[in-house]
């Protein structure tokens, strides 16, 4: 977590908040891909955390962005399939462009001024234009909220940190498969990448705005 002596400050002008992957698929009950998480993200109240932040977030001008899994039927954008993490995706039918599935979860949805940006792996840097959007917008400090904490939002941190930017990772607002998982990446190498709060933490800042 974030050194407590150091009160956290947001400048919005120069902030960022990414959502990543928060779409049917991954996070809705009734949906293959999405297997345990509903449930986890329930007892967690993960999405109510990351909905607060996103209203206090557009309320207060910082940029919205969201990073959502988008792949053309056939999965012809996916890597070597031979790699686990993309079977998955491709038998489960996850995350099709224009389907139910692919959609923001209802408590999220993204509204006019938002940026959506469609990816194809879990960092949300690689064969997109986010680098080149946060850098036209004078964006230097990231806010990530995802599921998975291990694959999208660590992959996406570290991305973020080796091309410059200040990344902050909101651990109430990220969810993964296990609690191990989730639990390992904001203990060990998310803090290496930035810093670790929580959405108290971050309302706190916006409201001293």
């Amino acid at each position: 977590m974030q050194n407590e002596d150091a009160p956290l400050t947001i400048d919005p002008a120069k902030t960022a908040l990414i959502l990543l992957h928060w779409q049917n698929d991954i996070a809705s009950p009734g949906f293959k891909h999405a297997r345990n998480h509903p449930e986890r993200l329930a007892a967690a109240h993960t999405l109510e955390h990351t909905q607060a932040v996103l209203e206090a977030s557009r309320k207060k001008g910082v940029l919205v962005i969201y990073v959502n899994g988008g792949h053309r039927p056939g999965y012809p954008d996916v890597g070597d399939r031979r790699v686990p993490m993309f079977q998955g995706v491709v038998e489960d039918s996850s995350c099709i462009r224009g389907s139910k599935g692919a959609e923001v979860v209802d408590q999220l949805k993204p509204q006019a001024g938002d940026i959506i940006i469609l990816n194809f792996s879990p960092d949300g840097f690689c064969y997109t234009d986010l680098d080149l959007i946060l850098r036209n917008k004078g964006i230097t400090d990231l806010v990530l909220s995802g599921f998975s904490t291990n694959w999208a939002v660590e992959t996406t941190a570290r991305e973020g940190a080796s091309r410059g930017y200040f990344v902050y990772t909101l651990e109430d607002c990220c969810n993964s498969t296990t609690d191990e998982m989730h639990n390992w990446s904001v203990t060990n190498i998310l803090p290496r990448l930035g810093a670790v709060i929580d959405s108290k933490a971050y309302l706190a800042a916006l409201s001293a705005i």
